[in-house]
């Protein structure tokens, strides 16, 4: 390869970490928008959070894609960088990786309180259900007097 052909190498490599990094900080956002539905307790909006946040896994997709050429043999492809590129991918795969373990961290923490929301309204309605069945058992106890006898309850 010669010294224009890595350097257009160079440069499109840098453009798409560049692509990948900047989708994983509106992936991040989106994130941190979840949170704060979800602490909020406003589902209802959270639905348009999880198109949106599919929409950046798609194009992230799209972009490993295309960078695949480049990591199947990224010791050689990252030795033939000039200096320059070398320092700035190194710099956007940290901030990539940053950038996903945020995006993970975030994701298992809400899930955790989805789930213990879950849990919470699911005791909820056993005791409603419980309630219910209280008040049916009172009601029939109610009509039923300690006799055995019906009693007219119509006045």
């Amino acid at each position: 390869m010669n010294g224009a052909n890595t350097e257009l190498a160079a440069d499109r490599l840098i453009e798409l970490l560049t692509e990948q990094r900047d989708l994983y900080q509106k992936l991040q956002e989106l994130s941190e928008r979840q949170r704060e539905l979800i602490a909020g307790d406003r589902p209802e909006q959270l639905l348009g959070i999880l198109r949106d946040r599919q929409t950046l896994v798609t194009a992230l997709a799209r972009v490993n894609e295309q960078l695949s050429p480049y990591r199947r043999n990224w010791q050689a492809v990252y030795k033939q960088l000039p200096q320059e590129s070398r320092r700035r991918a190194s710099a956007l795969l940290e901030e990539i990786n940053s950038k996903l373990q945020v995006i993970l961290k975030a994701d298992q923490e809400d899930q955790a309180l989805l789930s213990a929301r879950k849990q919470a309204v699911a005791r909820s309605l056993n005791q409603v259900s419980g309630g219910r069945v209280a008040n049916a058992a009172y009601a029939r106890n109610a009509a039923t007097p300690a006799d055995g006898t019906t009693a007219d309850l119509s006045g």
